[in-house]
């Protein structure tokens, strides 16, 4: 009995103590709200169909249907911020230590954050069963709440807040090519092809080796585009995004992500790169954090957003936040008017602002989603 008790409560501390500080220190904004925008720039972007092409929200364990003084997103608060797809990006595996470097891939720094979410075991030490668990507290969110779930092409023009899943590396496929199949019925509809490390279908900016597309990889390529699968490559190595859009016959993402031009760094988007992205017809979601834009503000973040526009052209360029990804960004989501308010200081159109903020992705979700 004792030593029930004792797993009960050490279980008990994890959950309610443990997990929510480092929800809250890791997940953190410069510059708590409320935040300013006049009411005629709000009109215009809770008119504008608003879209966030990343957020880690589901790895933290939060219930999502309440607003929550922790984290950068919950329904709640994509309600306030005007969101009207929120593309939740589900995690299966990061290093140990985050430092922006080289990370082999025999380091796993989740096993404790999924214990103390208290998920079932099985999810523990398996990137596909993590995968499968996130999928299903999302579309539990859908059943108590007006939040629903886009996986068809028609659902991207329903009323209220729309959710679309996606993966942030298909090491949760653990090298079985039928896992795709798996993983599109329980609902993803976009997928990064690495994150942190090389695996079994491409190689990672963050690799070891780096390398491109596995042989496995390129034979997946077609199957996701026949699924209505969005091929992310943010993370993805210079050759793994090279090849992949040699291969690609539909626009591809970059969901979050900064540019050379205005921040380098090991993942951030040469000229060369947002040009070869253009030419698929694909977009760019520019982050919100230090390492995406060096200045994380909202004059860094618009800067990136007016460089990218200058190679890529108006239509391959909108928002990749990267909220709750284990960053600090300048606001929540709720601060999204005021982003729109600083596009046009800077002298963007109506119309320019409407495709960055979500114009752009509704555009390329509508070509690639299954009817």
């Amino acid at each position: 009995m004792i030593c029930v008790a004792l797993v009960i409560l050490v279980l008990s501390v994890l959950r309610f103590a443990v997990l929510p500080h480092y929800d809250r220190i890791h997940n953190s904004v410069l510059t708590a709200g409320p935040y300013p925008a006049s009411e005629k720039t709000r009109t215009v972007h809770h008119n504008a169909f608003v879209a966030d092409l990343h957020a880690d929200s589901l790895l933290w364990g939060r219930d999502l249907n309440k607003r929550h003084k922790r984290g950068q997103v919950d329904l709640p608060r994509l309600r306030d911020g005007g969101v009207d797809l929120q593309v939740f990006s589900v995690v299966t595996k990061v290093p140990e230590s985050i430092k922006y470097s080289t990370y082999g891939s025999d380091s796993d720094n989740l096993p404790l954050l999924f214990v103390a979410a208290w998920r079932h075991p099985r999810s523990w030490f398996s990137p596909m069963a993590r995968a499968i668990v996130q999928a299903n507290e999302l579309k539990r969110l859908t059943a108590s709440s007006s939040f629903s779930l886009v996986l068809h092409r028609d659902d991207l023009h329903g009323n209220g807040i729309k959710g679309l899943l996606a993966l942030e590396g298909m090491q949760a496929l653990e090298g079985q090519e039928q896992s795709l199949l798996e993983l599109h019925t329980a609902g993803y509809r976009m997928m990064g092809l690495t994150h942190f490390f090389d695996n079994e279908i491409a190689g990672s900016s963050f690799g070891v080796d780096q390398y491109g597309l596995t042989d496995l990889g390129r034979k997946l390529i077609p199957q996701m585009e026949k699924l209505g699968i969005t091929i992310d490559l943010a993370h993805a190595s210079t050759a793994t995004f090279s090849e992949t859009l040699t291969l690609a016959t539909k626009p591809v993402v970059v969901s979050h992500g900064g540019v050379h031009g205005t921040c380098p760094g090991p993942r951030n988007l040469t000229d060369s790169q947002l040009r070869g992205l253009a030419e698929n017809g694909g977009v760019i979601g520019i982050g919100y954090w230090k390492t995406a834009v060096c200045d994380a503000s909202l004059h860094g973040i618009v800067t990136a957003i007016r460089y990218a526009i200058k190679i890529a052209g108006i239509d391959h360029v909108g928002l990749g936040s990267d909220f709750d990804g284990h960053v600090t960004t300048p606001f929540d989501t709720t601060g999204l008017p005021m982003l729109t308010e600083a596009l046009f200081a800077d002298g963007f159109s109506k119309t320019e602002v409407k495709k960055v903020l979500g114009g752009n992705v509704l555009r390329l979700l509508s070509l690639n989603l299954p009817k």
